[in-house]
């Protein structure tokens, strides 16, 4: 294990023993505090990991290391779980969440950073290769050992060649540039009407 291993295990260990920490500030029962720090432990620890993959997916073709994107996801992840643990109170013996924390804005950041990422990836990969199909030729492609997601395009492709023959690479062209531009034009209007809700939530207050 390298350098940057060890220090995701001492961080989430370390943000597992204050969680553990903040549960007996507020006089939960030890079972229940040492149950919470362990969820604590396991989910940060996978989370980071889950994390930096979706994080590096844009960055596939560059040279940066996986370590890079592993801290920035620990940093999150940190970031995340000290909101998470502060933002809690003991009421009628049952843990519950303060209305004024900052978590539920993390929640709803993390949320809308997420939403712009995942939209923003799909349109660029979509009308990008509508593109680069608009030059290519479509072959039927036999079947072979491929994942779930290959396996689609292959049959997709194949398809598309029986039934349009030479003009398939045009069609498929075409039907990704327009489902770009439709991602587009639902993303353009989900964020004025987030906007303008929001706008007028302030107004109202």
């Amino acid at each position: 294990m390298n350098f940057t291993g060890y220090t995701i295990l001492f961080s989430v260990f370390l943000i597992s023993i204050y969680d553990f920490y903040i549960l007996r500030k507020m006089k939960v029962a030890i079972s229940k505090c040492f149950t919470g720090s362990l969820i604590t432990l396991i989910l940060s620890f996978f989370g980071t990991s889950f994390l930096s993959v979706l994080i590096s997916m844009p960055f596939e073709n560059t040279n940066l290391k996986h370590e890079n994107f592993l801290i920035i996801a620990l940093i999150l992840v940190l970031i995340f779980n000290f909101y998470r643990i502060n933002g809690r109170k003991v009421s009628k013996g049952k843990i519950r969440r303060e209305d004024k924390s900052g978590f539920n804005n993390i929640i709803i950041g993390l949320i809308i950073i997420f939403s712009i990422f995942g939209f923003s990836f799909f349109i660029f990969t979509t009308i990008k290769y509508s593109f680069v199909l608009w030059d290519q030729t479509l072959i039927p492609i036999e079947f072979g050992n491929y994942g779930l997601g290959e396996s689609v395009i292959v049959i997709i492709n194949n398809i598309l060649v029986s039934i349009l023959g030479t003009f398939s690479n045009k069609i498929a062209s075409i039907c990704l540039f327009l489902l770009g531009m439709s991602a587009f034009g639902i993303f353009c209007i989900s964020g004025y009407t987030f906007l303008q809700n929001s706008i007028l939530k302030k107004r109202k207050k």
